[in-house]
């Protein structure tokens, strides 16, 4: 009997009958109006719940590959599954702690209810889910529960709602109770409850007015329960499908209570700490982000109080920027900003600019002697900000001399050229660009890099054909990949000069020969100069003549350079494939070598990794009329290597698929 694996959803199981499990039909579900179904009711079979229409699809879809492998191996886990009537399915999943889980169906989706502290639809939604249809496979009963039942069970572990009546109070006969009790007697009793249950407490506490002292008790409990947590750390092993993760959901709970009662500064207050620690915690945890993510619901919270706030515009920003500085893990990225740029003046982003240049000015020398990536780091985020705040002003000059200031700190030249390319400064680009690249070429070549790109877009901006092929000619000398020859053969064709410009780079990596050291080489100087190469490159540059020969279709030449290598060459495989027809010795020799290489790992996947070159053989040989030479090949192949078991069976798989090309050839 099949089992309801991710295999068999794959298959699009429906119905299990109590001896067989009933596919879909054509690919669409049995509906209540299928003859089949119909038959499944006279012959009194047992009917099944709508979980049985879902397929490992639509499972994956609602929580993604990630959660469902680890729901499946849940499922042994779930203890005390039952069900009711509306077909809602609740159970006790084993986890960190235990944690009641309540699953059901609207309009054929499913949907969930779980104690864990998982955000989405969880790993233990999927296991009872999956537990469930064990049940229906295995024709165990599961029981059947009343609303009322399923409500009780969800009550304990807080998912649902006491009700006055049903299963709580008798609510007139305790507030009659509590009238007859004096005051005195009243405070005790309230005190015992509060000591049992501080979250009552809480509550009551958070509905008094602003500056009472019972909020000052709560914000005072919440810095020690932030303080706890933010101790703890997380972590998780997937191999053995546990661990541990802070729990932030009740002082998110607090949090969200004293935001509706308006303490807006007691939210701000605790945010500090809260964001401080946890970004320690979230460095020192071994999680996948499931701490990052406990945190980041508080801090939504915080980010609300602080919209809501009465502190200026200007001074808000600043509080959000110091935070974005301060996040490291990217807590914020999926924050909404506490304040609109809209609701921002001229006014407030000049006190921006003041604060963020004065900070810079403040700013230790990122290139002093104990100085590390971070300072630079730090400096160039300042620098960042204080633009944008100038840009906001409408004070682009100030802007552009900033950036010229901070470029022996920041490097930041990539930024400065492009900023003045979006304000149509092209010759101040041109000009910073060559001056960036020649101070950054030996120290940081990635940026030489990219201010090459900006010229390149420059002179092709003003179809200076002649200096854009020569920044071309000048980037394949540095490296000599396909790409970049492709580049400068295409930027010479619209100068004019394509045919003396291949021939001469061909030339190069002969001979190692600069082209531009020529009597009549056709483009100008560049102005760049490139450090010589801390490895010598050797010429002829076999690698680099093949791979263009290839590129252009030049296969005679590609296989002379080939050759030269002694046929050992990265570009082998793609020399085999091209030459088949015109050299297929060579293209044999090659495939046989790689057979004979993998066979000799002595390994099952290895054989596996050969059949392709058999196949590549087979194929060839039968081909070209070579019939006998490919039967002695195989059947060398099994002599030699007889007592590999699987390589016989991969052997028996080849040959039995080609039995039908043979059969052709030989009539």
């Amino acid at each position: 009997m099949p089992e309801f694996s991710g295999e068999a959803f794959e298959q699009g199981i429906l119905y299990y009958t109590g001896q067989e499990i009933l596919p879909f039909q054509h690919g669409k579900p049995w509906t209540e109006k299928s003859s089949h179904l119909l038959n499944l009711k006279k012959r009194g079979l047992m009917p099944i719940t709508a979980f049985t229409d879902l397929s490992w699809q639509d499972l994956e879809q609602w929580v993604g590959p990630t959660i469902l492998e680890r729901g499946k191996s849940y499922r042994r886990r779930v203890h005390d599954l039952a069900r009711t009537d509306e077909n809602h399915v609740v159970a006790t999943v084993a986890g960190s702690e235990p944690y009641i889980t309540h699953v059901w169906l609207t309009d054929n989706e499913p949907d969930y209810e779980c104690s864990c502290p998982y955000w989405g639809p969880c790993k233990h939604a999927v296991a009872v889910i999956l537990a469930y249809l064990d049940c229906i496979k295995s024709e165990q009963s599961v029981p059947l529960i009343e609303p009322g039942d399923l409500d009780a069970r969800l009550l304990v572990y807080g998912l649902a709602e006491e009700q006055d009546s049903e299963f709580g109070i008798d609510v007139e006969k305790a507030r009659t109770t509590l009238k007859a009790m004096t005051k005195t007697q009243l405070i005790e009793w309230a005190m015992g409850v509060f000591t049992d249950h501080p979250s009552i407490f809480d509550s009551l506490a958070c509905s008094a007015p602003p500056g009472d002292i019972a909020v000052d008790k709560v914000v005072a409990r919440l810095h020690q329960q932030i303080r706890k947590t933010g101790d703890e750390r997380g972590w998780q092993d997937h191999w053995n499908d546990n661990g541990y993760t802070p729990d932030y959901s009740p002082i998110q709970k607090q949090l969200e209570k004293l935001l509706s009662g308006g303490h807006i500064d007691a939210i701000l207050e605790l945010g500090e700490e809260l964001f401080s620690l946890g970004i320690t915690q979230v460095g020192e945890s071994d999680d996948e982000g499931e701490t990052a993510s406990e945190i980041v619901g508080c801090l939504a919270v915080v980010f609300a109080a602080m919209r809501k706030s009465k502190r200026p515009a200007a001074q808000r920003m600043i509080w959000f920027w110091n935070k974005l500085l301060e996040d490291e893990y990217g807590l914020l990225d999926e924050l909404e900003s506490p304040i609109d740029y809209a609701a921002m003046k001229r006014t407030d982003w000049r006190e921006l600019v003041e604060e963020f240049n004065q900070r810079l000015d403040n700013c230790p020398d990122p290139k002093g002697e104990s100085a590390g990536y971070g300072d630079k780091y730090r400096r160039q985020r300042l620098l960042e900000f204080a633009l944008e705040a100038l840009t906001q002003a409408g004070e682009p000059e100030r802007a552009t001399e900033l950036m010229i200031a901070e470029l022996p700190y920041c490097d930041n030249y990539v930024g400065l050229v492009d900023y003045l390319l979006a304000g149509n400064a092209d010759d101040q680009a041109e000009h910073w660009a060559y001056q960036g690249f020649h101070k950054t070429i030996c120290s940081l070549p990635g940026i030489a890099g990219q201010l090459v790109e900006r010229l390149l877009d420059m002179a092709g901006k003003r179809r200076d054909w002649l200096l854009l092929a020569a920044l071309h000619v000048d980037k394949f000398l540095q490296n000599t990949s396909v790409d970049n020859y492709r580049l400068a053969r295409k930027s010479s064709q619209k100068a004019g000069c394509r045919a003396q410009i291949q021939t001469e780079l061909l030339r190069f990596l002969e001979t190692g020969e600069s082209p531009l050291s020529t009597a009549d080489w056709p483009l100008p100087g560049t102005g760049l100069k490139f450090p010589k190469p801390i490895y010598r490159q050797s010429f002829p540059d076999y690698e680099a003549l093949i791979a263009i020969a290839l590129f252009e279709k030049r296969v005679e030449d590609a296989l002379h350079w080939y050759q030269k290598t002694g046929n050992n060459s990265y570009h082998a495989e793609a020399i085999a494939q091209a030459v088949q027809k015109t050299n297929p010795d060579v293209s044999l020799d090659y495939w046989r070598g790689k057979v004979d290489a993998l066979i000799a790992k002595v390994k099952p996947a290895a054989y596996r990794e050969a059949m392709p070159y058999l196949r590549k053989i087979q194929k060839l040989m039968l081909s070209s009329g070579r019939v006998d030479d490919y039967r002695r090949y195989i059947s060398a192949l099994r002599q030699q290597h007889k007592a590999k078991r699987r390589l016989m069976e991969e052997l028996d798989t080849l040959e039995s698929k080609g039995k039908k090309n043979r059969l052709i050839l030989e009539d």
